[in-house]
């Protein structure tokens, strides 16, 4: 969640680009690492040993990202707990099975359970606003109690909500439509330009409702 500074509740002047890029780079290589990695090293395991062995490699990969993460900021939330209950319980089945299949569908059902939680969230008036502050990570602390800042995180909360049906939906199509090759390669180009393009939604619309906020408030 975004701390409180000294400059909190005095925020002069607008939040500059330059002070979220680390934030966009940072989201960039997360998606990069978590959505290509584990692809490819499934791929490569497939081929080389069986869809069993293939599964496993892709699930053993997963967690150990997820695990860096967890280490690297020093905690378990439900963006790290989540993912590694349903690539444990997706793995497993799918190993027990010996189905690339599912396991290749298995992720729909983590982004439909972000996906009811984020919009469910909304309707019950109870946005996850401190959830995607934290993990985004756009605004500088002093913009935390901005008004802007917090109604812009109210529309992500929901805008990522709807992304991640999306990102159920064109999975399972995909999987229906193409061979393993092309599936692989589409999932892959379809999942990262959903996130990219939610990435730089998600830093754009916080600086432009705060920079309109001291005209909104003067009005």
């Amino acid at each position: 969640m975004i701390s409180e500074s000294p400059e909190t509740h005095s925020h002069g002047g607008a939040p500059r680009l330059a002070e979220v890029l680390p934030a966009l780079r940072a989201g960039l290589v997360r998606f990069l690492c978590a959505g290509v990695v584990p692809v490819a090293s499934f791929y490569v395991a497939y081929r080389a040993a069986g869809p069993v062995v293939g599964i496993v490699t892709g699930m053993l990969v997963s967690l150990t990202i997820l695990a860096i993460q967890a280490y690297r900021i020093r905690r378990l939330d439900p963006i790290v707990m989540v993912p590694m209950v349903v690539i444990l319980v997706q793995g497993v089945l799918a190993s027990l099975t010996g189905s690339v299949e599912l396991y290749l569908a298995a992720p729909a059902a983590e982004a439909c359970i972000w996906g009811v939680v984020l919009i469910g969230s909304v309707l019950l008036k109870r946005p996850l606003v401190p959830l995607i502050a934290r993990e985004l990570g756009v605004v500088p602390s002093r913009f935390a109690m901005s008004i802007g800042l917090r109604r812009s995180l109210e529309l992500l909360t929901l805008a990522w909500g709807i992304a991640a049906f999306c990102k159920a939906g064109l999975r399972l199509w995909l999987l229906t439509l193409l061979p393993l090759e092309p599936f692989l390669v589409a999932v892959t180009l379809g999942m990262a330009g959903i996130n990219v393009v939610m990435l730089a939604i998600s830093i754009w619309l916080p600086l432009l409702m705060v920079r309109r906020e001291p005209r909104a408030s003067a009005a």
